[in-house]
């Protein structure tokens, strides 16, 4: 091989030993020759090392180093949080990139190893090398690719060319589509912090208690491997699995979503399992005037008031998603986590899981709207949108906004017909198109009994009639019942008491409001004396130590600002001069002294 090879693969292995090590076969076989490269190497006008593959040229055939620059000087940043280059050819863009944006995260995608080492043996990477922050994300596959990706933050830019990733083009969309995802993922939960955050808070404060009344989900955990798991979605194909529903809970463990409760009801059928996390007060009425005296509620502590009465077996909590009810379990005891991926479906589907459930089938999961139906007859997505309808906004008026409020589009069924879905589904469908497969990795397989639902990648469809004709299994249910009995008991621990919780809580708020009152004073003077400045920043360092380092400061973060309401709020203040950051630091000290005594009064 020739000396920038050596200098390269040298390099290389003493950025990234670990890596090197993982391909080291690779690098092996393309030094000896035994695989060759996918790339023809040629010389541009200017004397340069250019690419050709396929018969297609990866770069300027003229001057490919100019070229890069020239991508540079039209691409800017635009304030992304790093860069992610699919495909490369020979590296000038990424060595480009890294001579102008010496300190800007960057990561490098490519499948094949080979493609790499090509790049290696024609183009001096030095800059890349001695690059701060740079991820090599070769030889991965499309969830780790687009893992690392989003490592440095969700907001990227990719950089890319139809010639360099025309070798492996649908892995190169895989992972831009995952990074999308991921990014579109990150937006929501923003849009549902800045809109429910104080939502959050109150609910959260007013049923603090329950975390040292109520047993938590984890009691479930493991024992239900010899049993099947059916999960109740509330689509419009349920319909159809309702009349078997009686059957099924013979033989499975029937987990309900809150949205599908009433429906089971009707059908004369009292869940094992109704789950309800979401602390919205249009979720709580989903339970309105229904009992189901022999089923299990799971919720989570922040959960809307009201949901606490529902007159059921017993309540049980998972661990709460909200920074209060996480401050008061590592001190009460653990509930148990449940994933959320932005679904109530995802989260029982989640407990089926942690239960050690070697099978698990989906009724009624469509993410979609088989026949132009949003939910099943009778929801009360739909005898809602009858009461509150007038002659001007009819229950037909919430239902066309419902198919087409978020970039309706068509696809395919699990039997390969079309399907109205829309970008939200697409959400929950790649949510449990990484969780399905992860699990099916540990023996835990799901099924579908909808086939008319949105398909899933991964999710099987099964046959009813054979769940149905499999023998009843009433006796392995009372057992996974008594079992979770037995292990409550048995994790019973000498938890400190809920009040002296509560007063440890309050007094950390405390000092923290006394430090936010201190830094904005600091703040103040600082702005009215500005030879103070310097001593003001250093008192004000002191100050931001001890807030880092409160035990209450995770809590606060609930109901203060995000980035993008920070950024919003700070548009006037001054960006310039020696006094900017104490105006920054004045917000800041501000909106943290408004989030504790928030949280101070709903503790009352």
């Amino acid at each position: 091989m020739n000396s920038i090879w050596n200098k390269n693969i040298e390099s290389f292995r003493l950025r990234f030993p670990q890596l090197a090590n993982i391909i080291e076969e690779n690098i092996s076989d393309f030094e000896s020759g035994k695989k060759e490269s996918p790339l023809v190497l040629v010389q541009a006008k200017n004397g340069e090392p250019t690419a050709i593959e396929n018969s297609v040229p990866l770069h300027s055939k003229y001057n490919p180093g100019r070229e890069a620059v020239q991508l540079f000087q039209k691409d800017s940043m635009d304030g992304s949080d790093a860069a992610v280059f699919l495909g490369f050819g020979l590296g000038y863009a990424p060595v480009e990139f890294c001579k102008k944006f010496p300190s800007t995260p960057l990561v490098l995608v490519e499948g094949d190893t080979f493609h790499l080492l090509a790049a290696f043996s024609a183009l001096d990477w030095g800059p890349v090398f001695s690059h701060r922050n740079v991820i090599f994300a070769v030889g991965a596959d499309v969830s780790t690719a687009a893992g690392l990706a989003t490592s440095f933050g969700a907001d990227v830019k990719f950089f890319s060319s139809s010639a360099q990733t025309a070798h492996d083009q649908a892995y190169f969309y895989s992972v831009k589509s995952q990074v999308a995802k991921s990014k579109q993922k990150d937006e929501i939960n923003t849009n549902t912090l800045e809109k429910f955050s104080h939502l959050w808070l109150k609910n959260s404060c007013r049923n603090l208690h329950y975390l040292s009344e109520k047993d938590g989900v984890k009691k479930y955990f493991g024992l239900g491997k010899n049993l099947p798991f059916v999960i109740v979605a509330a689509g419009p194909s349920l319909e159809r699995i309702l009349p078997k529903l009686p059957e099924l809970k013979k033989r499975a463990v029937i987990v309900c979503v809150d949205t599908a409760l009433k429906a089971c009801l009707e059908a004369g059928v009292e869940p094992d399992f109704v789950v309800l996390v979401d602390p919205q007060y249009v979720c709580a009425l989903h339970l309105e005037f229904l009992a189901s005296p022999s089923s299990v509620l799971i919720t989570e502590s922040a959960a809307w008031p009201s949901v606490f009465r529902f007159p059921c077996a017993e309540t049980v909590l998972c661990s709460s998603l909200f920074p209060v009810g996480q401050y008061f379990e590592k001190r009460l005891g653990e509930k148990g986590e449940l994933g959320a991926g932005g679904s109530v479906t995802t989260t029982a589907w989640d407990f089926a899981r942690k239960c050690g459930a070697r099978r698990i089938y989906i009724a009624g999961m469509d993410l979609g709207f088989p026949g132009r139906q949003t939910h099943i007859r009778g929801s009360q997505f739909e005898e809602r949108s009858h009461r509150k309808s007038t002659r001007t906004s009819t229950g037909e008026t919430d239902g066309i906004a419902a198919l087409l409020g978020a970039n309706p589009k068509i696809a395919e069924d699990f039997r390969g017909k079309k399907i109205l879905t829309d970008s939200r589904m697409s959400m929950f469908s790649w949510w449990f198109e990484k969780s399905t497969a992860t699990a099916a990795m540990d023996g835990q397989i799901t099924y579908t009994l909808t086939p008319e639902s949105l398909a899933i990648k991964g999710m099987g469809v099964a046959n009813l009639d054979e769940l149905l004709s499999e023998d009843e299994r009433l006796g392995l249910k009372e057992e996974f019942f008594s079992c979770a009995k037995e292990k409550s008991e048995m994790e019973k621990t000498d938890a400190p008491g809920f009040s002296e919780v509560l007063d440890s809580f309050k007094k950390n708020l405390e000092e923290l409001e006394s430090l936010a009152k201190r830094g904005l004073g600091l703040c103040d003077d600082g702005l009215k004396n500005p030879l103070n400045a310097g001593k003001v920043f250093t008192r004000l360092g002191e100050i931001d130590s001890q807030i880092l380092g409160s035990k209450a400061k995770d809590a606060a973060a609930l109901v203060f600002p995000t980035k993008r309401q920070l950024e919003k709020l700070s548009s006037s203040l001054p960006k310039e001069g020696p006094l900017a950051p104490l105006y920054m630091s004045r917000l800041i000290y501000t909106q943290l002294l408004s989030a504790t005594r928030e949280y101070l009064e709903a503790l009352g």
